[in-house]
């Protein structure tokens, strides 16, 4: 059995494979990667003593590899090594915790001798992996395909969205009253989809550190409130319920917030679903916005109220909180305290207020 496990991200340069053949040579486990993305699928899979990447101005996808190198085990040796000509590596590079740096020109026996000497203070290894340092790639493996199945899915459902508006709109020819009514029902439903599964979508990601969602510039109104509102219109119109949305008599101005689009819809639509629930038929859903010291105050509000039991559980961590009684009706879940996380990444929070004609949710959020 081999005393190291070494993985190699090159594209075939002879260097690399001459050194290849040496450390096989020698005894060491020797994996070669041709691309990122097959390195990223051994490093999940495998626990390796070293990587050795080629590491050129341009390779932005190779440091995302050494970066999830050293996520996955922090004792993973790194060596980079430079293009030809290269006279130097990109500055993040430079920031990251890599054991040698090596630019050309380089022989293979000198290769060789800066791999021995970074595996010379590495212990030898169990030859099977630590259970936690395991867990944690396949965790992170089944995240990331997660991820990419959510946003196809939505994708997907976009395309599919677009087509029935257009084909309701009669851009492919006049329909029939019955038809037409069925097919905005479905486009309805399909927006809703759409919206749950940017949910799911959210929560996912939010498990999984390395996928940035990034943060934009967002009219609250336009981008967040109505387009959730627009998902929940058949569901609003079947059950008899009122929205009172105020945020409309405010003009034409924007309401600007900065942050994730998706998670903060996901926060409304969370919201907005509760109030349907809980609020009854025929109830009336009050959105409002008010500004108070440099922030917006969201509020969502119906004509429902909880029990103070209810309310001291409502953001609570414990399994079953804010759930309410069986004969009362739905639990609100645990959506509520995920939110609220999500609402404190945005630099905000959210709480319950009790009014003597039903309940108010508040959202804060910075100007």
């Amino acid at each position: 059995m081999a005393t190291f496990e070494i993985l190699m991200l090159d594209d075939s340069s002879p260097l690399f494979r001459t050194l290849a053949w040496v450390l096989d040579y020698k005894g060491y486990g020797v994996a070669m990667a041709s691309t990122p993305e097959a390195a990223l699928e051994s490093l999940v899979t495998k626990n390796y003593d070293l990587l050795v990447t080629k590491l050129t101005n341009d390779s932005e996808n190779s440091l995302d590899v050494i970066k999830r190198a050293k996520k996955l085990n922090p004792e993973t040796r790194i060596i980079v090594v430079g293009g030809d000509g290269q006279i130097g590596f990109p500055m993040e590079a430079y920031r990251l915790k890599i054991d040698d740096y090596i630019l050309p020109p380089c022989t293979p026996a000198a290769l060789w001798r800066r791999v021995a000497k970074c595996l010379e203070s590495v212990e030898v290894k169990r030859p099977e992996l630590d259970s936690q340092v395991r867990l944690a790639a396949i965790n992170e493996q089944v995240l990331n395909k997660l991820a990419i199945m959510f946003h196809d899915i939505r994708s997907s459902m976009v395309s599919t969205s677009a087509a029935l508006k257009l084909l309701a709109r009669g851009a492919h020819g006049d329909l029939n009253e019955p038809l037409a009514l069925k097919i905005q029902e479905v486009y309805s439903r399909v927006k809703k989809t759409i919206g749950v599964s940017e949910e799911f979508m959210a929560q996912v990601l939010s498990g999984n550190s390395d996928v940035d969602l990034g943060s934009e510039l967002l009219d609250l109104r336009q981008e967040i409130v109505e387009p959730v509102l627009d998902e929940f219109s058949e569901e609003i119109q079947d059950h008899g319920i009122t929205i009172d949305n105020r945020l409309a008599t405010r003009g034409a101005a924007a309401i600007p917030v900065r942050g994730s689009k998706l998670y903060l819809k996901s926060v409304f639509r969370n919201l907005v679903s509760n109030g349907i629930k809980h609020g009854g038929d025929r109830c009336t859903i009050i959105i409002d916005l008010e500004e108070r010291g440099g922030q917006y105050h969201l509020k969502v509000g119906n004509s429902s109220s909880l029990s103070s039991k209810d309310r001291t559980m409502l953001f609570s961590h414990t399994k079953g909180a804010g759930k309410r009684d069986k004969t009362r009706g739905q639990g609100l879940g645990l959506g509520l305290r995920l939110i609220k996380d999500i609402i404190k990444e945005h630099g905000g929070d959210l709480w319950y207020e009790a009014k003597n004609n039903g309940s108010d949710f508040v959202i804060t959020l910075p100007h």
